[in-house]
């Protein structure tokens, strides 16, 4: 069975992405206090110990439990192993996020066999999470479509690195270049009522400076890729909505 999560979507701060592949360093993240560990099959997983992770999930979820976390699951493309990933973990997790969502096709490919996963396991129907990663302009220009593809959709992440890639962006004017699709994700999610989840910050510096920037323009929620930064997330979120960039100022806290 899924964990059955009491906080509502809207109300979890941090993601923490991580390899499932490592129960010592899952254990040491969750000790950083994230609302939500995402077992990451598709980045941060090795390709040889998906299989072993997909039969172990089980496990990881009983120490999120203990640690009072969500546990999650991003799982490949479904053309990419994605489906059998799905049927492989040997226990369901409360959210699926799936990768490279660049149309409504993407979602209403995976929802059915969310619907079939949780019948085998003795759950309602419709009551895992499916969030969406959009990590391309196409995924972004289509996010009112996407978002609406499924009444499963609470959230949407934004792939910053793999969109950044997409848009050519170079490495100094990354932080200026995705600003406009930040906010388009923010206010894409908010016609529709569901948390817009920001990209990682992957710098040493810069973190409270970005992310005092994210909330002003109305992020409410992170995927972190380094547990160090769950603690100033946190914080910061407990703040305020963070700050303005002064007028005539670049719409970004930093360049790099």
């Amino acid at each position: 069975m899924s964990l059955p999560f009491k906080t509502p979507i809207k109300d979890l701060r941090s993601w923490l992405f991580i390899g499932g592949h490592d129960l010592e360093r899952i254990e040491s993240a969750l000790e950083q206090g994230p609302d939500v560990l995402v077992v990451d099959l598709e980045e941060f997983t090795p390709a040889e110990s998906r299989q072993a992770v997909c039969a172990g999930f089980a496990e990881i979820v009983a120490r999120c439990e203990r640690h009072h976390c969500v546990a999650a699951v991003r799982i490949n493309r479904l053309s990419e192993g994605g489906a059998e990933e799905l049927v492989a973990l040997s226990r369901i997790p409360a959210v699926v996020f799936l990768p490279q969502v660049d149309s409504a096709q993407c979602i209403a490919e995976l929802d059915p066999l969310l619907t079939e996963r949780e019948l085998r396991s003795g759950l309602t129907s419709g009551s895992t999470v499916l969030i969406p990663t959009l990590e391309s302009r196409l995924g972004l220009e289509r996010s009112d479509e996407i978002l609406r593809a499924s009444p499963r959709l609470e959230a949407a992440l934004l792939g910053s690195g793999d969109l950044a890639r997409d848009l050519g962006l170079e490495s100094g004017n990354r932080v200026a270049g995705l600003a406009a699709w930040r906010r388009h994700l923010v206010e894409a999610c908010r016609h529709v009522e569901c948390l817009a989840i920001d990209g990682p910050w992957p710098e040493p510096q810069g973190f409270v400076e970005d992310q005092a920037w994210a909330q002003q323009l109305g992020f409410r929620a992170r995927c972190v890729v380094d547990s160090r930064q769950i603690a100033p997330l946190h914080q910061a979120l407990a703040s305020g909505p963070g700050i303005r960039p002064r007028p005539g100022a670049s719409p970004t806290p930093m360049n790099r």
